[in-house]
């Protein structure tokens, strides 16, 4: 059966009326139905610009601004509203997996790649993984907010969210949810994996082992300076996702969490630096990230420029993991390349939470305006290349169209 709300029993306003009520849905509805006479024309090959998924991704981003704390409600009422538009028939459950398969969309380059190649999620799969990964996530939230917390999202949940988030039932993969939390000292991380076992679909391997490796944090990590917790932890991998269950798609994905102490927070947002006054030509910054499996990626940079540093990543096996020298950032030849940290925090600067003990988003405005101003002064000196804040980061060819334009946008009226 399909669970969705309802309207009580004797009440007089129906769920059209209630949406109505919420928000406005003209600019999803519209372009939906715009989108979907393109995909019915089957004389048309290629004939859906890109531009048309991307703008329903942002219109669907401001609609979902009325449902906070309501992301599964939200879901419903899009399921509701494209099933009539498409007029399709038959039980609840079909119909969402007609709209969550859209086979209209397998002759489109994006949404049928060359095996390798990044798969673009269908439009109605990204609406439903997106307010999955969401509704988690406050869980999360709710969880970690008594023990004095804060976080920060990032990943494609941040800059790609209904457009670049995908399920794991057309290829087996799944998008990440990532996230950056906040701590006053470490000693904190053994009752964060405490509070983790209260949320639903978090598999219990995965906390046990966040409890473990919580122990062994100081002993591994001691002798360096600037520290980071991190782990891929995973949702509902052995247990089923009640949204998904009467549908018989999988609902697999991971988490990956990436813990800081107050003090390593500030030195991954440049707390201590300025990037305009006192920089010199070449700077590195480092951390020691202590992860739970190993990685053959290397460790990339990118500039505003778009233009790539990468180094062979220096990393070792410890107890309960891998200790791995992590670049914070770099500046080379005068530019400025973000790191991995950093770019857990770009494009979007997205606070999730903040508590009385950790107050982060003043922190973020600033690091926010410290990269600004160093974007500004790196036109200045190359004033004939296109210099971006979106292409200093090193997934910038996932982000969502309107997420791209609107960072950028930024940097010309902040």
């Amino acid at each position: 059966m399909l669970n969705k709300p309802h309207v009580k029993s004797g009440a007089t306003e129906t769920r059209a009326q209630q949406r109505k009520r919420r928000a406005d849905w003209r600019l999803v509805d519209e372009l939906y139905r715009q989108v979907s006479t393109i995909l019915s024309d089957r004389e048309k090959e290629n004939s859906l610009p890109d531009m048309l998924p991307a703008s329903l991704a942002a219109r669907l981003g401001r609609v979902l601004a009325s449902y906070s704390d309501a992301e599964e409600a939200f879901l419903w009422d899009v399921f509701e509203r494209w099933s009539g538009v498409d007029r399709h028939s038959g039980p609840p459950d079909d119909r969402f997996r007609q709209l969550y398969f859209e086979k209209r969309l397998d002759r489109f380059p994006p949404y049928r790649p060359p095996s390798g190649e990044r798969r673009r999620p269908k439009p109605f799969e990204a609406v439903v993984e997106t307010c999955r990964r969401l509704r988690d996530l406050n869980e999360i939230r709710n969880a970690l907010e008594p023990l004095g917390t804060a976080g920060a999202l990032g990943g494609s949940l941040s800059y790609g969210r209904f457009f670049n988030v995908c399920g794991a039932a057309l290829s087996g993969k799944s998008s990440d949810t990532d996230l950056l939390v906040v701590i006053s000292t470490y000693k904190q991380l053994s009752k964060l994996g405490k509070a983790l076992e209260n949320i639903r679909g978090l598999e219990p391997d995965s906390i046990k082992l966040f409890c473990a490796r919580a122990a062994l944090f100081d002993s591994v990590t001691r002798g360096h300076r600037y520290r980071v917790f991190s782990q891929k932890m995973h949702f509902w991998k052995k247990r089923n996702d009640p949204l998904l269950s009467s549908f018989q798609l999988p609902g697999h994905y991971d988490l990956s969490i990436h813990v800081l102490s107050r003090r390593d927070f500030d030195y991954v947002t440049l707390a201590d630096f300025s990037l305009r006054d006192s920089t010199p030509r070449r700077y590195v910054r480092v951390n020691f990230d202590y992860r739970d499996s190993p990685t053959d990626r290397k460790d990339n940079q990118r500039s505003f420029s778009g233009i790539d540093l990468t180094e062979k990543r220096e990393i070792r096996q410890v107890e309960g993991g891998y200790l791995s020298k992590v670049t914070v950032c770099r500046i080379e030849q005068e530019r400025y390349y973000p790191g991995l940290h950093q770019n857990l925090i770009l494009p979007q600067f997205e606070l999730r939470w903040e508590t009385a003990e950790q107050r982060i988003q003043l922190p973020l405005l600033a690091f926010k305006w410290k990269i600004i101003e160093r974007l500004r002064e790196e036109r200045r000196q190359r004033p004939f290349e296109i210099q971006l804040l979106s292409q200093s980061h090193t997934r910038s060819s996932v982000f969502s169209p309107h997420v791209a334009r609107r960072v950028d946008r930024d940097v010309l009226t902040e």
